[in-house]
């Protein structure tokens, strides 16, 4: 008995650090760490460059299933408030294999911009699980984080709000 509560109370443990997907956060006023990266046809695309427009910012994998999931609702935010002030920008943490991610999102008709992620950028954001998405407001700051990737109607409120 005792060693079944000592494995239930570390395995609740380990799923509060490690965060539930799906749970949102609601992150402090903090700056978003600023970052420039290549998009899939080489041009730099610079964080700082979007200042005065709602930023969604999402850390994705082809890989990743819940990431595979998540691509249409964001495409639909996108296609939404695109014309309003929201910037998609979506950060491939596939290592390797850019061709493989170019090919993937042609598939998949993503239309926002894909950047090519890297280990400095995660870790700026502190990134342990994809996807993770961050909305940013127009002031730069990150006002709203969805741990394990958010529902397409929680986002859609969010960006709704910040616009």
């Amino acid at each position: 008995m005792l060693r079944k509560t000592v494995v239930l109370i570390a395995f609740a443990a380990l799923a509060a650090l490690a965060g539930c997907p799906g749970a949102e956060k609601t992150a402090p006023s903090s700056s978003a760490p600023d970052f420039t990266l290549p998009d899939l046809s080489g041009k730099k695309v610079r964080l700082a460059d979007q200042k005065g427009k709602v930023v969604l910012i999402e850390f994705w994998a082809t890989w990743c299933p819940p990431c595979r999931s998540s691509i249409p609702g964001i495409e639909r935010l996108h296609k939404t408030y695109g014309g309003k002030g929201l910037v998609v920008l979506a950060i491939s943490m596939d290592e390797g294999g850019w061709d493989k991610v170019k090919a993937f999102s042609a598939e998949q008709g993503i239309t926002y911009p894909v950047l090519q992620g890297n280990e400095d950028v995660s870790t700026k954001y502190l990134v342990r699980m994809i996807p993770a998405v961050f909305l940013v407001d127009k002031q730069g700051n990150i006002a709203k984080q969805f741990i394990g990737g958010g529902s397409e109607e929680d986002m859609e409120k969010e960006i709704k709000a910040l616009l």
